[in-house]
């Protein structure tokens, strides 16, 4: 069990974590960065045709670069981008789209794939960095939550003994108090890795229009051949792929359509 009781809660005490001040938003943001951002998240749309022509690689890095600092769920980031430039494995890539026009006229491809598989070697990875390869080691809280609490709710097993067990602990302690409810199956799992992967996407694609370019999400499409396609284990869950470019003025289909505020928005 952990040293305490609630790490979650303990790390509202740390004190030895700086952040400087030009890492964090502050109410300059109203007029240094909330017009970008306003303009690009009402740019931003799926469109359905591009010219074809390939983003500039400088570019394509530095928006995959934005992408990875979405959020991440315990920081383990339990995911990977495939951009593919090998144009014959693109070409089949958009045949296993379903021949979507976002796909072949894209000129950059990008699989999103969700790698919850991957949480132990993230993990020490990520161990490593924060404890500058164990010349620091972690202590109290963040000890409790990096050594014991993550891999408590990560680790599973081919017949799901840890499954089990963590339903059982989960029910046992929601008796008395709130209780994190998984993930405790295999299900959980996937969709927490889908959730991350989703994030970094979104990140992406946030990123690719404010650097004056198009994308389309796309999830009508052939999982598991482009599992094949890219030679990944079955573990590994391909989320989405994403067409990026120039897009055509004929791509947006309509006007954009939501739902009023209210339907959406519940103000408790």
């Amino acid at each position: 069990m952990p040293a305490t009781p609630n790490p979650l809660s303990e790390m509202a005490n740390l004190k030895s974590i700086v952040v400087s001040d030009d890492e964090r938003p502050n109410t300059s943001f109203t007029k240094s960065a909330l017009p970008g951002f306003k303009k690009t998240v009402n740019s931003r749309r799926a469109i359905r045709i591009f010219d074809g022509v390939s983003i500039p690689r400088k570019i394509m890095r530095d928006c995959l670069h934005d992408a990875i600092l979405a959020p991440s769920a315990s920081n383990l980031q339990s995911y990977e981008f495939y951009w593919i430039q090998n144009k014959a494995k693109k070409e089949k890539l958009a045949k296993l789209c379903l021949g979507q026009p976002a796909a072949t006229t894209a000129g950059d491809l990008i699989v999103v794939v969700s790698r919850v598989d991957l949480w132990r070697s993230h993990l020490c990875k990520l161990t490593d960095i924060m404890t500058h390869n164990g010349a620091k080691p972690l202590e109290g809280a963040i000890g409790d939550y990096y050594q014991k609490i993550v891999p408590m709710l990560m680790r599973t097993d081919p017949f799901g003994l840890n499954n089990f067990v963590r339903r059982i602990l989960f029910w046992y302690k929601s008796l008395s108090e709130p209780t994190v409810n998984g993930p405790a199956k295999r299900a959980d799992h996937r969709v927490y890795g889908n959730i991350q992967a989703t994030l970094a996407a979104q990140t992406l694609m946030l990123s690719l229009t404010a650097h004056g370019y198009e994308s389309c999400p796309m999830g009508g499409i052939d999982r598991k051949a482009i599992r094949n396609l890219l030679g990944l284990p079955s573990s590994a869950e391909v989320t989405m792929v994403i067409g990026a470019g120039t897009g055509k003025p004929e791509g947006l289909f309509s006007s954009r359509i939501r739902l009023p505020y209210a339907e959406l928005i519940k103000e408790v």
